[in-house]
């Protein structure tokens, strides 16, 4: 399911404002205050919209030191192993890349850390080989994407069957803040025949 022109405006506007209200959005699209709710919701569900969180200036963050890691990986090795470095507080951000190629980009307090991750992370696990370490001596540009990419897609999954949500007007039923959507008519009514009792107390409460 793709975004389409409506949810690319409120992404525009909450990319700009991410603390700008439903109502204060809807006045900048053009769009009625229950028609942002809806899609923000909608987008939300998705995956789409993860967080909002601050953005901190680089400038004013003490990084301790920042390294970049590059690792061959196995493939009979790569998921535990992968999974296991995404929980990892020093590790901001992980790639893979062609050629079973693994990318990180680490946040440690100081030089001898990195040699300690790497002893206790890294070296000697089976399946995964050390290609390169380096030191960042400083930042060029870092920044949160400031635009809308042209190429979005949706995870919505149906609340009945749970298969996907390809259409963008999605059967819909709210229930106070709650949405819950639906891939066909089919699954909305038996979403209703089944829950239909408590949703109407959940309504009326």
């Amino acid at each position: 399911m793709k975004p389409d022109a409506v949810d690319t405006k409120i992404l525009e506007a909450l990319m700009e404002d991410g603390r700008a209200s439903l109502r204060h959005i809807a006045q900048r699209t053009s769009l009625t205050t229950p028609t942002v709710s809806a899609r923000f919701a909608r987008m939300k569900k998705a995956g789409l919209i993860k967080k909002f969180v601050p953005i901190l200036s680089l400038e004013s963050i003490n990084q301790g030191v920042l390294a970049l890691v590059t690792l061959k990986v196995e493939p009979s090795s790569a998921e535990k192993f992968l999974r296991g470095l995404t929980e990892l507080p020093e590790v901001e951000h992980l790639y893979t890349t062609t050629g079973q190629n693994v990318a990180l980009k680490l946040a440690l307090e100081e030089v001898r850390s990195l040699e300690l991750f790497l002893k206790e992370r890294v070296l000697g696990r089976p399946g995964v080989t050390l290609t390169s370490s380096e030191i960042v001596t400083s930042v060029m540009k870092e920044e949160q994407l400031s635009r809308v990419p042209g190429a979005l897609t949706m995870n919505l999954k149906c609340d009945y069957c749970h298969g996907q949500v390809t259409s963008a007007r999605p059967y819909t039923i709210v229930v106070g803040s709650s949405h819950y959507y639906f891939c066909c008519k089919t699954c909305k009514r038996e979403y209703l025949d089944k829950y239909g009792d408590r949703i109407a107390k959940l309504r009326h409460g």
